[in-house]
């Protein structure tokens, strides 16, 4: 029997230790963790990368245009049927007549290489050039991109965020209300109150767990999208830190924009259409070409796998090939002015572009500093409605005031911090977008050490 006992224990214990285990608790995501693995498992980054690895293999391509050109041909002829050759008949004594003849070997070997050197080519050094802007302009793209992306994560980050301290303080008032259930109750025991006045507070109750339940929808959908962001398994559970920084940075209205991503995506823009433009002038220029080339031919009327070993003859050569362009229709001059009006219509979206990135910072500013005194008078507000529902709950606990009078004080409270909540998100979304249109968001987050 002790023995039965002994191995029922045995066998029990890790089923209780397993039933004792306390559930893995959520990872906890800070927003530079966020930040950090949403660049890092970005998808439109990573393409954008990508983009920057064709664009150097194609730099290389064209460098490669410069370099030896070497290629080797050979050949083999069957002539079933030589070619004929209508002769005047003067050379054989037959004036008058045109006489046939077959010239050449029944059996043709060949091989030649032949090989060239670009010595001076202005079309190649302006495009090497160019495909140097193209890079460039691919590196400020994927820093647009990643602005981008951070801004748009920082503000799902923050919905998410607000989302949870809405749900806290929906969950607070829920315990008020249940509070206030009891001692309504007991009123209505007593007859102190009418059962009217309860069901006013079951209303009010069932109302606020229905906006919870959509809060906690709302949320998931959220953590799903934060989750997508950093590449998380949608399985894995996720959390973010219960405070919310309320820090901004400073408004400033000075300083330039010449560093905004967008100026500097124009500036670039410029610097390959004026390239664009020299390389259509280079096709004026003349060119300069070293060639060689060897040759060797094997000619015989009975057939050698390899040719005749004593039938090969070589032609070799050295020379240069000068390309002076002399007229083509006025093709290029058209071309030249095409690419003289495409630079003016980047020079007119550069003025364009400044005069817009000026109105959005000076607004983007403004947006700021009245969010941070809203933030600052809703949060001052829910401290009064916190203190007037607490006097209010105290004299309703007395008897002091009617159950009106505390739902109102519930309802102020309610208000209160949802304005805040409000207010708050405001403020944090204002605050990414002034750093956008200051075009220092990017910047302002890698100071921190990213």
């Amino acid at each position: 029997m002790i023995y039965t006992l002994f191995l029922l224990a045995l066998f029990l214990a890790p089923v209780v230790g397993l039933a004792q285990q306390a559930p893995p608790q959520p990872r906890v995501i800070s927003l530079d963790e966020c930040l950090d693995l949403s660049v890092k498992n970005s998808v439109r980054l990573q393409l954008s990368i990508l983009e920057h690895d064709r664009l150097r293999y194609q730099r290389r391509e064209v460098i490669g245009q410069g370099m030896p050109n070497i290629n080797f041909n050979g050949g083999w002829d069957d002539y079933v049927n030589l070619p004929t050759q209508l002769i005047p008949g003067e050379f054989f004594g037959r004036p008058g007549e045109m006489i046939p003849v077959q010239f050449g070997t029944t059996f043709n070997l060949s091989g030649s290489l032949d090989a060239s050197q670009i010595i001076y080519n202005q079309a190649f050094l302006i495009g090497l050039r160019l495909t140097n802007r193209i890079l460039e302009q691919n590196t400020l793209e994927t820093e647009r991109v990643e602005t981008d992306l951070v801004a748009e994560v920082a503000k799902a980050y923050y919905l998410a965020q607000i989302t949870r301290q809405q749900i806290r303080n929906q969950r607070q008032i829920m315990e008020n209300l249940d509070s206030l259930g009891s001692i309504a109750h007991s009123q209505h025991t007593y007859g102190l109150i009418t059962g009217v006045d309860v069901d006013r507070i079951n209303v009010n109750r069932l109302n606020l767990q229905s906006a919870i339940d959509n809060l906690e929808t709302l949320l998931q959908q959220q953590y799903s999208m934060l989750k997508y962001f950093m590449g998380i398994p949608e399985e894995e559970q996720i959390s973010l830190p219960e405070a919310i920084d309320i820090n901004v940075v400073a408004v400033d209205t000075s300083g330039s924009l010449n560093n905004h991503i967008d100026i500097r995506m124009i500036e670039k823009q410029k610097e390959i259409t004026e390239t664009n433009l020299k390389l259509d002038r280079s096709f004026y220029y003349p060119s300069l070409t070293l060639i060689a080339s060897t040759n060797y031919l094997n000619q015989s009327n009975t057939f050698y796998l390899f040719g005749d070993a004593t039938g090969w003859f070589n032609t070799s050569l050295v020379g240069l090939r000068l390309n002076v362009p002399v007229f083509n229709g006025l093709q290029k001059r058209n071309k030249v002015s095409q690419t003289k009006v495409q630079l003016q219509k980047v020079q007119v979206t550069e003025g364009d572009t400044r005069r817009i990135l000026s109105i959005q910072a000076k607004d983007a500013a403004r947006k700021l500093s009245n969010s941070i005194t809203t933030e600052f008078r809703q949060r001052e507000n829910v401290k009064l409605a916190e203190r007037v529902y607490a006097v209010s709950q105290d004299r309703y606990r007395k008897g002091l005031i009617p159950l009106t009078d505390m739902l109102n004080a519930e309802s102020d409270l309610s208000q209160a911090q949802t304005g805040h909540t409000t207010a708050l998100i405001q403020m944090k979304i204002a605050e990414i977008d002034y750093l956008q249109a200051k075009g220092t968001l990017l910047n302002t987050w890698q100071a921190k050490g990213h």
